[in-house]
């Protein structure tokens, strides 16, 4: 995969490696973490130079942790899941101190993407550009968070489904802002006929199972930073997008794209199956009744979905080209229930 001048973040995947690490640079570490993960590995690392509990990620808050950081820091780490993660970014990015990202869940992408997402009131928002010298993806401390969590970080892969066509559409009919790219393509294409075939290392959360996540988000990842977003992220994160600020709510991130993934790329008509054999196959929950979106709900979502796509600005899509009704919203709520066995 050519990358042009950015690599992808260096990746240890190493077995008791988080241990180590935090062991090695305690001392000086700020440590941006949750009290779940830190228990897991705080036996075996000394006391670091500053804690910080990560959870929201308003701008406000991360903001307010910012001015509260000890001088003599010499490293930030982000231990566990997307939280964690993007506070760890900011913190970074705050202090100028190089960071460590060490992933306790395979959820999302965050671990692997240089800017931070954060939240101004109900709107997700994105900034920054973090690389860490180093990526932890220690499959025995991820393996100890529940298994849907980490089935989860499916969705921002199988979003390259859904992501393309959109991203196609929108270059065949002049509506393009961002040039086509047959590279970026060809990687969001590639992820997703390889997860196919790693389903069931995916599902039972095996080392291997995790070692490919980790893997394919480094590389998906590192094709956003050289290409941008365009191939892996369209109308099924805008769907999303729109389900947190009509709800004012927050899901699984991964669960939730997944079942956005499913609606989305019924209404493109874009092989709907495969996304069916992935979310599947992969045990990721995208039940509809799981995320709490039921038929009233999914066929407001999609009647706001094109002003609040305009509102945003976000990149042209199916959204503009295809006309909304109940009986789509009933059509898609129908197939998702069926992939997902809700009854």
């Amino acid at each position: 995969m050519a990358t042009g001048a950015w690599d992808p973040f260096p990746l240890t995947l190493d077995e008791g490696a988080a241990a180590e690490r935090l062991a090695e640079v305690a001392g000086g570490a700020i440590v941006c973490t949750m009290p779940e993960p830190w228990a897991l590995v705080a036996d075996a690392a000394p006391t670091p130079r500053h804690l910080i509990e990560a959870g929201s990620v308003e701008l406000a808050v991360l903001r307010a942790i910012a001015v509260d950081i000890p001088e003599g820091g010499e490293v930030v780490i982000g231990l566990g899941g997307g939280s964690a993660i993007d506070t760890a970014k900011f913190v970074a990015e705050a202090t100028g101190l190089p960071l460590i990202q060490i992933p306790s869940i395979i959820s999302v992408d965050a671990a692997f993407t240089a800017p931070y997402g954060y939240r101004d009131g109900s709107r997700v928002r994105y900034a920054g550009d973090l690389r860490p010298i180093e990526v932890i993806a220690d499959p025995w401390l991820i393996q100890k968070a529940p298994p849907g969590l980490n089935r989860a970080g499916v969705g921002d892969l199988l979003s390259c489904h859904t992501g393309i066509f959109d991203w196609k559409l929108a270059t065949d009919a002049g509506r393009g802002d961002i040039p086509w790219d047959d590279e970026a393509v060809a990687l969001g294409r590639r992820v997703v006929a390889e997860m196919e075939a790693a389903l069931p290392e995916i599902r039972s959360v095996s080392v291997e199972g995790v070692r490919w996540l980790a893997r394919t988000h480094r590389d998906v990842g590192a094709g956003c930073a050289a290409y941008g977003a365009r191939f892996e992220e369209g109308s099924e994160h805008f769907l999303a997008y729109c389900f947190e600020w009509l709800s004012d709510e927050h899901r699984v991130h991964g669960e939730l794209i997944s079942f956005c993934v499913l609606v989305m790329s019924l209404i493109q008509g874009n092989d709907p199956e495969l996304a069916a054999r992935i979310v599947q196959g992969s045990g990721v929950d995208a039940r509809p009744s799981h995320l709490g979106i039921d038929d009233v709900l999914l066929t407001r979502m999609l009647s706001e979905l094109p002003g609040y796509c305009a509102r945003e600005e976000l990149w042209p899509s199916v959204v503009e080209s295809r006309r909304y009704s109940p009986a789509l919203a009933d059509e898609a709520m129908r197939f998702a229930r069926r992939v997902t066995d809700d009854d």
